[in-house]
């Protein structure tokens, strides 16, 4: 993406709010108009009040300039609540934007991003993306009317003074060129130390445990100086170069006023200019030389916004799940059959090699295996938070990939060993929106075990951030229960026995023979108890099927023994 596709973008923004945008226009038009008339007003109030003696005129003239400044004041007033509003609905817009792409994004683009990275490089970015409604641009582009308008009046009082004016302008071009291109390396190093410790410190904050268990505080501590060091040193040279794009600007405009005063001066001796030309001449010199400030500035400000912006669209071009523009099949509930199914991470590693089974409507499956066998890559494969790199997974006979994301996953209940609680109640944790009776939600928790620690809390207890106010045991009750509750027609437990007691595996082993007895149910777990419940089960090593049956063919198998003490 080069930098007219991202000023294009940046444009098409303002592109909703044309109508708002032309009132903003007619305010600064006027308001223009109104102060091209104060140099002259000024004029007249030095020659014929002052200098002239005419105290009628001179207070005439004040209460004039002062009716004209009222007006421009309440336009400005008016301009700036419909720029503000602008600004607050682009920001609104981007926000919501990135937003929902988070949530439909590939999950294999979480795997080397983390939340603090994530949400540090999208406020940055759109932060400066929203300075585009910023005043300094909309001043940029109508001041050119002023511009325009101070040189016709620098014409009309003295052309030689007029030259001096139009001289500048080169000079200034090529300053301001030089910070903006300055500006835009430092900006670009910039993004890349804030992503960079975005990274560092979102990983350093989730091993805040190790850390202290293993005692490494000072090194993170010499990590966190060099990090935040360079971002603030690169923070540092950008305000430093924008304070010396402003002195210089300063200095050059105070220059030429200077160079004004002088030459004007001499024409006043000389009476070829009168005292109140000169005074107005320097108003009209600022019509022209504010403008072409903020014209050249253009260039500095866009070195900040450009990086931004392209980091933001590169962020929103990651490839979404489910973008299919039609999908033919409606999912049905029936057999699940997986086809010759390969995946590979990054189109690098196999993880999942060539693998075929069939699960019929309502049997309960197992998955076993050491760690790396493949076993979550397959749930993920038909949660369809990963696609396969060949074959294809059945469900009724249909190709699941031409099924509606939503309305297939509807299909399915998830117990994880790593489920994810939200920041709220036990009750809304369960149901996730979903309207229930309290008594149906008592009943779940009966059947998921939840039932005892019930009775010391109550539903409307805050489990706090993922659940900390509660042991690994009560997250995952409060898993099943959501499971339960939510009663699909295909329930996967993704190693979910791992962080239960005795108690609670008997209940999930009851659960198999009332509540789960219709439908499809895949596990991935090493527990004897729940392996001779099982119709089916799958050995896995190394993203092969090595072994398949029931239990009483699989535990006679020489890996399964192995298998079973490492992972218990």
């Amino acid at each position: 993406m080069n930098d007219k596709d991202i000023i294009r973008k940046l444009v098409f923004l303002l592109n909703e709010y044309k109508s708002k945008l032309v009132l903003i226009f007619f305010c600064l038009l006027i308001s223009t108009g109104l102060n091209l008339c104060i140099p002259l007003i000024s004029k007249k109030i030095m020659d014929e009040g002052f200098i002239g003696g005419n105290k009628k005129i001179l207070l005439n003239l004040i209460l004039c300039s002062f009716i004209i400044y009222m007006l421009i004041s309440i336009l400005n007033l008016i301009k700036e609540k419909i720029r503000v509003g602008i600004s607050a609905k682009i920001q609104y817009s981007l926000w919501h934007q990135a937003f929902t792409h988070l949530m439909r994004m590939k999950i294999n683009h979480f795997n080397d991003r983390n939340g603090a990275e994530i949400l540090s490089n999208i406020s940055v970015d759109i932060a400066n993306m929203v300075t585009v409604a910023d005043e300094s641009v909309f001043f940029v582009i109508t001041q050119a009317f002023s511009m325009a308008g101070g040189v016709i009046g620098l014409f009309i009082l003295d052309y030689r003074m007029t030259l001096l004016v139009l001289l500048f302008i080169p000079v200034k071009a090529v300053i301001m060129k030089y910070f903006a291109k300055h500006r835009k390396a430092v900006m670009d190093e910039f993004i890349f130390d804030s992503e960079q410790y975005a990274k560092w410190f979102g990983d350093t904050v989730g091993g805040v445990k190790e850390i202290r268990l293993f005692g490494i505080f000072e090194n993170k501590k010499s990590e966190f100086i060099a990090k935040q060091t360079e971002v603030i040193k690169k923070q540092k040279k950008m305000n430093m170069l924008s304070q010396w794009n402003s002195i210089t600007d300063t200095m050059l405009v105070q220059l030429l006023a200077a160079v004004i005063y002088i030459v004007g001066s001499n024409l006043v001796f000389n009476l070829q200019l009168s005292i109140g030309s000169v005074f107005a001449f320097i108003t009209y010199s600022t019509y022209v030389t504010g403008p072409i400030s903020a014209i050249l500035n253009i260039g500095y400000l866009l070195s900040g916004i450009i990086p931004s912006t392209k980091r933001f669209y590169q962020f929103m071009d990651l490839e979404e799940e489910g973008k299919r523009a039609d999908y033919p099949t409606r999912p049905q509930n029936g057999d699940i059959e997986l086809e010759d199914v390969s995946f590979a991470y990054n189109r690098e590693k196999t993880v999942v090699d060539h693998i075929s089974f069939r699960i019929n409507q309502g049997d309960k499956i197992v998955f076993i295996g050491k760690n790396g066998s493949g076993k979550s890559t397959l749930i993920n494969l038909l949660l369809r938070m990963y696609e396969p790199s060949d074959g294809r997974i059945l469900l009724a006979g249909q190709n699941i990939a031409d099924m509606p994301l939503d309305a297939y996953r509807s299909m399915i209940s998830v117990v994880s060993q790593e489920i994810y609680l939200f920041n709220d109640t036990i009750r809304n944790n369960i149901c996730l929106y979903k309207q229930v009776d309290d008594n149906a939600i008592l009943s779940i928790c009966r059947d998921s075990g939840l039932e005892d620690f019930l009775n010391e809390v109550s539903l409307d207890y805050s489990v706090g951030q993922n659940g900390i106010m509660l042991s690994g045991g009560q997250k995952q009750k409060i898993a099943l229960a959501r499971a339960l509750l939510h009663d699909r027609p295909i329930v996967v437990f993704d190693e979910a026995t791992s962080s239960t007691d005795s108690y609670s595996e008997q209940q999930i082993n009851s659960l198999l023979h009332t509540k789960l007895k219709d439908k499809t149910v895949v596990v991935i777990t090493h527990r004897q108890e729940i392996l001779s419940e099982a119709d089916y089960i799958v050995m896995l090593h190394e993203g092969k099927i090595v072994e398949q049956g029931n239990y009483e063919y699989i535990k006679n198998c020489r890996q399964y023994l192995d298998m079973v003490n490492i992972d218990q």
